[in-house]
């Protein structure tokens, strides 16, 4: 493996620690400023009847239910034309709630390059996650502003998605959270939109001495006593183990750790969701993709709180995703994929045959 020097270790590192001092600065409960999307219009917005719903709730999807974990959420649209800011809801539900408070609170990870991060350190989160929550926001109340923010940590017990859900601190999560059967109809049950992005597994190391991606897979890694980063609790730690051994499986709190440890050379990988990879690429040039086929598809959803009976909000965000994705404006699907994720999407998100992933 290619060893960077002290001094560029250094620098990156100084990099890193600055965005997770921005963090600890947030802090959990403190709201971030409500800014405005870039580029998002500032009129009222006409929301719309989802169009060209499947049963999947997705233009296209699968005509039968994919599994038997799938569908509760992948069958759950909302009845009719979505409400306008002031059409009538259910007196008490959740969205009564949200628009008598007067702004949506998301839960956003900011650790999470393209998808999650603050870039200025200004408390003004950028990303595709963070697009998408605001996109969630508009269809709610018709115009942009009304959002805050808080940030989550993936599964983490007291400060995760479902602890967060669960007290009521925020009312949905956007953070590449894989939808899982486990985090469907586990202890800690969620309920989840459909994908509004399908990432894939990969691998990243150091590039190789010709400065090229390697082509390694994680497979190859089998019997080098090499250690690969995963996040604390996240789909990939399972495969790692799976693949590896247990002892291969080197965990942390968050996806960004997992860059520091491979500069330090505490690591010699690291397998997770190319969404996730891309960010680390982008901040480290020394380090790449590499060019093995992809594992599993790792289908991305908004997280919402369980309830029974149902609540209102997971109804009202599959519909308003639908119109979101086939939306060919410039506050559409497409235009946030390309502007944050900085690439034209080869598809429209999809529901992979596997879906929802895990037992």
């Amino acid at each position: 493996m290619t060893t960077m020097d002290s001094r560029q270790h250094k620098h990156i590192r100084t990099r890193i620690l600055g965005a997770v001092a921005l963090v600890a600065a947030v802090g959990l409960t403190a709201a971030c400023s409500a800014a405005e999307n870039k580029g998002a219009s500032s009129g009222a917005i006409e929301p719309r009847a989802g169009q060209g719903i499947g049963p999947g709730a997705l233009p296209n999807a699968p005509k039968a239910p994919p599994t038997k974990c799938g569908p509760e959420a992948t069958s759950a649209a909302w009845n009719g034309s979505l409400p306008g800011p002031n059409d009538p809801v259910t007196p008490g539900g959740t969205l009564d709630k949200i628009r008598k408070r007067g702004f949506l609170i998301a839960g956003i990870d900011l650790n999470t390059e393209l998808f999650g991060y603050d870039p200025q350190h200004d408390n003004n989160p950028q990303g595709f996650d963070v697009d998408i929550a605001r996109a969630m926001a508009r269809a709610i109340f018709g115009s942009d502003g009304h959002i805050q923010f808080r940030v989550v940590t993936l599964a983490d017990p007291k400060t995760g998605e479902y602890a967060q859900l669960h007290s009521g601190n925020v009312d949905l999560v956007v953070q590449t959270t894989t939808i899982t059967c486990a985090r469907m109809e586990g202890a800690e049950r969620m309920n989840f939109s459909n994908p509004y992005y399908t990432a894939e597994l990969k691998l990243l190391m150091a590039r190789g001495d010709d400065g090229k991606p390697r082509s390694t897979s994680l497979a190859q890694l089998k019997g080098t006593d090499t250690k690969v980063c995963a996040t604390l609790n996240s789909t990939p730690v399972a495969e790692i183990k799976k693949t590896l051994g247990d002892a291969a499986a080197f965990q942390v709190p968050n996806a960004l750790d997992c860059l520091a440890d491979l500069q330090q050379d505490e690591v010699g990988a690291v397998y997770t969701d190319d969404a996730l990879l891309r960010g680390m690429e982008s901040q480290d040039p020394h380090v790449a993709i590499t060019t093995a086929p992809a594992g599993e598809s790792q289908p991305y959803g908004i997280v919402t709180n369980y309830t029974s009976p149902a609540n209102d909000l997971t109804p009202f965000v599959n519909t308003a995703l639908a119109n979101l994705i086939q939306d060919t404006g410039p506050n559409g699907w497409r235009s946030l994929f390309a502007t944050d994720l900085h690439s034209q999407p080869a598809s429209l998100p999809e529901i992979p045959a596997q879906y929802p992933l895990g037992g």
